[in-house]
């Protein structure tokens, strides 16, 4: 069973390539899927069981098979863009639909195996991982992620890390902005250090461009300028409600650097479905701390801080009222019960920059116990 619970996530692009290839209103097949998923990751249960594999390559097969069928989505988008849809279907609803299912497989059936496919350290899962990722606009993400996120997370330092006060719509430009400033720097260094420039043939950065526009110019044989316009958008798209789940992993936490990593470092989404969409990286502290830790390894950790039901919480996040109203009392909870001293006056501050209540100006003891469900 362990080995093939995670091929529940392939029923996401399964449905999207069905809907394309059968064409007529069976096109917004694929975005059915969500209201489906967003209910069953509702009244699923915490899921706290270490996965029991023995066999790592046979449990890594689904990793291939998802970003493969992932991209085999867009390549039914291609072929459906190229035969034509339904006239009865109107002059712009077949393209809004197929933007809208291409952005939703591209996130959530793709990120989690892409991301296990960037933390491989052989050639074949890298590209593969780089194409997973560079579908939703994002091709050089493995080197902000790798690089600077892992050493950085919890810290001002670390575009990838929400700051308390920080609405989404203000986390997600700063996130795709610095992160590209971090990918050509870290790409220098590298090939710096070889002796090229930023723009030698073995840069990353280099080869970053082609791939994003050769997915356009065959989305254009296929399809003309709306495909294309089509596949720009699901990148557009993609890669920013990528970031807007991004800004629920770390939102808010603090960690001194160079300090151990410990539980309380990162949020954990454990319920059953929700483990299974993001391939267990939502055992996200023990990813932390060993990063090359094949997915089906990660243990949960239920001490560390919980966010249940990471579709809805990335809901919740649009809307910055209630995202604070759930928020802070996790938070409160946090700084009183778990933040280390150092930590507690970094949090203190923060807490001060966002205008929130000083919870932890000495009313309130540390061995206070905050219900945060």
């Amino acid at each position: 069973m362990d080995y093939l619970r995670y091929y529940l996530n392939c029923l996401l692009p399964l449905a999207a390539i069905a809907g394309f290839l059968l064409g007529d209103q069976w096109v917004w097949l694929g975005i059915a899927t969500l209201p489906l998923l967003l209910i069953a990751d509702t009244l699923s249960p915490q899921d706290y069981a270490p996965r029991k594999v023995k066999n790592g390559a046979l449990a890594d097969v689904v990793i291939y098979v998802q970003t493969l069928l992932v991209l085999a989505t867009f390549v039914a988008f291609a072929w459906r863009a190229h035969v034509g849809f339904d006239p009865a279907m109107g002059a712009l609803e077949p393209w809004i639909a197929s933007a809208v299912v291409l952005i939703w497989v591209g996130l959530i059936a793709n990120v989690g195996s892409a991301h296990e496919l960037m933390h491989r350290h052989n050639p074949l899962a890298a590209f593969i991982g780089k194409l997973g990722f560079g579908i939703i606009g994002a091709p050089n993400r493995d080197i902000s992620h790798t690089v600077s996120h892992h050493l950085y997370f919890d810290t001002a330092r670390d575009y990838d890390t929400g700051q308390r006060g920080e609405s989404v719509y203000r986390f997600v430009p700063r996130c795709i902005w610095g992160n590209t400033l971090d990918e050509i720097e870290f790409e220098r260094r590298r090939l710096a250090a070889q002796g090229h420039g930023l723009w030698h043939w073995r840069s990353r950065i280099l080869w970053s461009g082609p791939i994003l526009l050769a997915l356009l110019a065959v989305m254009y044989l296929a399809g003309g300028v709306p495909a294309m316009l089509v596949q720009l958008v699901a990148m557009v798209g993609g890669r920013i409600l990528g970031e807007a789940l991004n800004y629920l992993q770390h939102f808010g936490l603090l960690r001194v650097p160079g300090r151990a990593i410990e539980d309380r470092h990162t949020w954990n989404h454990l319920s059953a479905i929700t483990r299974i969409l993001g391939l267990e990286i939502t055992n996200h502290v023990e990813h932390h701390q060993d990063p090359d830790r094949p997915y089906y390894a990660l243990k949960p950790r239920p001490n560390g801080p919980q966010m249940r039901n990471i579709l809805l919480w990335g809901i919740a996040a649009f809307f910055p009222p209630i995202w604070n109203r759930f928020i802070q009392p996790r938070l409160k909870d946090w700084d009183l019960n778990h933040a280390s001293a150092e930590e507690r006056a970094l949090a203190r501050e923060a807490n001060r920059r966002a205008g929130w209540p000083d919870w932890l100006g000495g009313q309130a003891s540390a061995g206070e116990t905050l219900t945060t469900h």
